[in-house]
This record gives C-alpha cells, sequence and structure tokens, in this order.
C-alpha cells in the first residue's frame, strides 16, 4: 500500500521525537529519498546510525571496522542504573581489525571518510582511503530473512602493492560474566569453515547469551587464506588471515556471525553455531539476495510526498527506524530508542501505544499485531503489578460506576 501526502504527516512528526532520526546529509543539495549521507564526522559527538531487522540492532562507531555495540530484542536482566530490568548489550560480533603493511588502521589514518545509510536496504556503509595505499569500504547489514544472523561485507582496492592482516574479534561487554570462548574448524569436502564463538551468563545469571561468526571468502573452495585463531583475554579472542593484494587489485570478504539468548531458544550456544553454519553456507550473495527482497516486501507500504524533498527523506527515515525496531510473528514492542542502545532501558511505553502502533497499523498490520501481542503476552503480570501497589475499588460520581485506586479520591 502506498499512501500519497502532500505534506508531512503529523504523527510522522512527533516519531521523530523517538526514534532519532535527525542523521542529514551535510551537502546543501536536493535530499535524496532513500539515503542519509555524512562526510564530515566528529568522533567526539557522535552517536552512532542502527541497521536493524527488529531483532538485532548493530550501532555504527566512527572508528574504522568497529562497532559501537549490538543490542538483542528480548534479552532483559537487572544491572546499571537502578534495580530494574534492562536491555542488555550482546556479543559485539562484528568488531573488526585491518592491518597495512603492518600497520593497524585507525581514525586517525583516514581520509576521505564517508558514512552512507542506504535506508531502502537498510545497509550502512564507510568508505575511506588509507594514506596512498588503499580504498576502503564495508558495509553493515542485520539481515531482514534471518531475525538474529548479521553481516559486513567488505571491499579492499589496494594503490600499490600491500600486504594485509584482517581480523575477526569477538567482544564481551562488561555487563556478561563467565565468559567462554570457542573455536571450532570444520573441514568437508566441499566446505571449510573456522567458527568463532562465545558464550556468557547476564549479570544475575538469569539468561546465557551466545554468539558465533565465520569469514565467507570470495575464494574458491579450497583456495581461501589459512585462518588463525588467537585468544587474547577472558572477554576477547579472534580469527585473522593473510592476503597479499597487487596494486590495483580489488579484494572482497565477508563476516556472517549469530546471536541469541535462552530467552528465545532452549540451546543458544548450538543454535549461534547452527544459524552461523548455515549463513556460511548460503554465502554473501544470497544473503544480501534475500535481505534485498525482504526490505523491498516491507517498503510496498511507503508514505510518498510530492514537492518537498526533504519531508520525503524524513518520513522514509521515520519509517525506517520503524520498520528495523519491529518484526512480525514476535511478542516484542520498541522502546523509544527500539534497537539503536541501552536508553530508556529498553522499556516500552505509552509512546509506543500512541505514536508508533496506528502508523504500523495502516502500514504493516502484520507487525503492528506484535505490539499487541506484547501488551496481551505481559496482561497478567501487569495485573500482578497493580495488585501489589494498589487495590481497585468502585467509587461513584453521580449515578455512574468510576473505577479508582484505594484510598485514593475519584477526583472532582
Amino acid at each position: 500500500m502506498t499512501t500519497h501526502f502532500p505534506t508531512l504527516p503529523r504523527l510522522l512528526c512527533a516519531l521523530a521525537l523517538f526514534l532519532g532520526a535527525a542523521w542529514r546529509p551535510a551537502a546543501a543539495q536536493t535530499p535524496d529519498p532513500w539515503r542519509l549521507t555524512a562526510a564530515q564526522v566528529d568522533p567526539r559527538n557522535y552517536y552512532g546510525v542502527t541497521v536493524a531487522n527488529g531483532m538485532l540492532g548493530v550501532v555504527s562507531s566512527p572508528e574504522p571496522f568497529q562497532v559501537k555495540s549490538v543490542v538483542l530484542a528480548g534479552a532483559y536482566d537487572q544491572y546499571g542504573r537502578g534495580r530494574v530490568s534492562n536491555f542488555l548489550n550482546s556479543f559485539n560480533l562484528l568488531n573488526m581489525y585491518l592491518e597495512v603493511d603492518g600497520q593497524r588502521l585507525s581514525g586517525k589514518d583516514m581520509s576521505n571518510f564517508r558514512q552512507e545509510l542506504d535506508m531502502q536496504h537498510a545497509g550502512l556503509t564507510t568508505s575511506f582511503d588509507y594514506a596512498d595505499k588503499a580504498t576502503i569500504r564495508y558495509t553493515h547489514y542485520a539481515l531482514r530473512q534471518l531475525p538474529y544472523t548479521v553481516l559486513v561485507d567488505v571491499t579492499i582496492t589496494a594503490k600499490k602493492d600491500v600486504s594485509l592482516t584482517a581480523a575477526s574479534v569477538m567482544d564481551a561487554p562488561d555487563a556478561l560474566r563467565e565468559v567462554q570462548n570457542y573455536y571450532n574448524e570444520i573441514d568437508r569436502p566441499h566446505v571449510t569453515l573456522s567458527l568463532l564463538t562465545s558464550s556468557a551468563h547476564s549479570s544475575t545469571g538469569k539468561l546465557q547469551l551466545c554468539a558465533s561468526n565465520s569469514f565467507l571468502f570470495s575464494e574458491p573452495h579450497g583456495q581461501e587464506p589459512k585462518v588463525i585463531h588467537e585468544m587474547w583475554d577472558s572477554n576477547m579472542h579472534l580469527m585473522k588471515f593473510n592476503k597479499v593484494l597487487k596494486a590495483g587489485q580489488t579484494y572482497s570478504y565477508a563476516v556472517a556471525g549469530s546471536s541469541i539468548t535462552s530467552a528465545h531458544h532452549a540451546d543458544p550456544l548450538n543454535e549461534a553455531e547452527r544459524l552461523t553454519i548455515f549463513a556460511r553456507l548460503e554465502g554473501k550473495e544470497r544473503l544480501l539476495s534475500f535481505h534485498a527482497k525482504a526490505w523491498d516486501e516491507l517498503w510496498k507500504s511507503d508514505i510518498q510526498i510530492q514537492g518537498d524533498a526533504q519531508a520525503q527523506q524524513d518520513v522514509h527515515s521515520m519509517l525506517y527506524h520503524l520498520y528495523s525496531f519491529s518484526r512480525a510473528g514476535t511478542d516484542y514492542s520498541p522502546s523509544p530508542m527500539g534497537l539503536s542502545g541501552l536508553g530508556y532501558n529498553g522499556h516500552v511505553f505509552w509512546d509506543t501505544d500512541v505514536w508508533m502502533f496506528p502508523a504500523l497499523l495502516v502500514l504493516h498490520p502484520e507487525i503492528a499485531k506484535s505490539l499487541l501481542e506484547y501488551r496481551f503476552r505481559r496482561l497478567e503480570p501487569a495485573q500482578r503489578n497493580a495488585f501489589s501497589h494498589a487495590t481497585r475499588e468502585p467509587c461513584t460520581r453521580g449515578k455512574a460506576p468510576i473505577w479508582g485506586w484505594k484510598k485514593r479520591p475519584c477526583g472532582p
């Protein structure tokens, strides 16, 4: 369903307050309806951009090959601020580093740095030049068709002969405890793959959180680079490979990984590895093709605005965040910050029902149903909570019975 509006709808204006849709192009030109671009980034004033699939959110960093955080819907425990249930940061399964001629890249080594969010197909691309040696480009995805799986696609073009060392780093957030790290190599006649896996418990031990990832190489089977595993400490381990490029040569590789908890699956450790193996066997091209098709299906419900390019971009940004932070077939509902971080502790407020639900009900009722399921499935705990704090008794105003709280007047 496509709806046409001559001006920006009030409902979606309000959504901007809750979905953080203010990442605007740096250049003073006609806004692209589908792309948000930043060409000048101040690391000291950087909040990150999120790619999410309604289950997993990946938040960007201004540092090359780094991810600020990975947020998994439905994973809560008590830690941090107050003695209340909070969203948990999951394992940072997409952190990476790249060394060129033995020198590890950092923010100070970059020029022509640029980040671009493709809202149509939900990919965040970072590109930059490293000295006079290489041009580097990578894109983060939270795969829409696979709720627990993410992918980063890397392309390096050598300007002169260079030697590369590329690493995938599995990093455990400080709030997790009892971290266990595993590394497995699976060698079969038709495939060779390396699995970097970690498991830990949440702060109170309530949940088990697990993550796994693997390199996806472009070389034919048997010609892939040799992968080396390194254990640095109890909270971090990595796998890496070496590659030599000639001047003008372009090389691509990817990392796909999955993150899941005992709140989502009875056997999260094996499930994380199974999902990663599936992604590795599917291959990058199939994964990204099905991801794009899933987003094309979402955008069949769109709001198109004529005569105001900035309003069109703003509305696409708001809808992009709504679609990214919610998902059909669940009983989850987005918090004000969605899957973009731990703001508001990941709690769901009335804002969702007043501002987000109506737009989803019109554009994607199957997603809106998940928001209703969230309220319905939690009705009994809400009633217990109400009982613990007050007893409901009828009071009267005129002839009509009015329900108010015990020891509290009904009001004038």
